[in-house]
């Protein structure tokens, strides 16, 4: 079984395991912010993921959300988010995934990330492709002004002094385009814009199991991405990802010099 097939397998099993939980009443506690939780489910689908990668690439080494790294430092291994979008999922939104990725050198090979509750499976690989079940996503042009946005906002404790920068942004973007979304789940977002459903998507200093995945499948579908690691201990990552259009009207009109790309 190659990489590819590890992946989605794993991602599969983890968000048949979500599905069976959805709906249910879980216990929650937070990290840095109201926004930023974790339930058991978190726990339980992360276990999954891990369990699943070691069966079939048991020397592997793997990024979590939830555990941390495991196996030794590489500049190679898997990057999982075994439930992006937590908040939607326990108030029964159903815009939530998992997403599981591959990085060589540091740079994403493999990307997986599946919808359970809309059965939507997006998967790329590098140099391969974008697909959405089966189907080869290839991303038309759209001008800022024709599309909708998404943004993923950082933390509350990064930078807080920061945060009207970001909301006016944020603002920008909204009055730029039809609309700006923050939809709750970054990886999604990517998963989206790889389908024409957006044209632009950014985000600050997110974790990188957020969009770890999300990154190459928009890239592979015919985005243009940036992106920088600006935080190495704490994961933390900037990024746009859009039509060819809406980024060069995205930089021409609203000064991102806040976002490392």
């Amino acid at each position: 079984m190659n990489k590819l097939e590890i992946a989605i397998n794993s991602a599969v099993s983890a968000g048949d395991l979500l599905m069976e939980h959805y709906g249910k009443i879980h216990e929650t506690k937070n990290k840095e912010s109201l926004r930023d939780i974790v339930s058991e489910i978190d726990t339980l689908s992360e276990s999954k993921v891990i369990s699943s990668l070691k069966e079939y690439d048991p020397n592997c080494t793997i990024l979590t959300e939830e555990s941390g790294l495991i196996g030794p430092e590489s500049d190679s291994k898997w990057i999982v988010d075994a439930l992006d979008g937590t908040v939607n999922y326990i108030h029964n939104v159903p815009l939530f995934c998992v997403s599981i990725s591959y990085w060589v050198d540091n740079k994403p090979s493999i990307g997986v990330i599946y919808n359970p509750h809309s059965s939507e499976i997006f998967y790329a690989e590098k140099g391969v492709g974008c697909f959405v079940n089966r189907q080869r996503l290839r991303l038309e042009d759209c001008k800022l002004e024709d599309g909708l946005t998404a943004m993923a906002f950082s933390g509350k404790a990064h930078k807080p002094d920061m945060r009207p920068t970001e909301f006016g942004i944020f603002g920008q973007l909204n009055d730029l385009s039809q609309g700006c979304l923050r939809t709750g789940s970054a990886a999604m977002n990517l998963g989206y814009l790889s389908y024409g459903k957006f044209s632009l998507v950014v985000g600050k200093a997110n974790k990188l199991w957020d969009v770890a995945a999300g990154l190459l499948i928009a890239e592979e579908a015919g985005a243009t991405v940036k992106f920088n690691i600006i935080d190495k201990k704490n994961h933390l990552i900037d990024y746009i990802a859009s039509t060819p259009s809406s980024q060069k009207k995205v930089f021409t009109d609203i000064d991102l010099s806040y976002f490392d790309l």
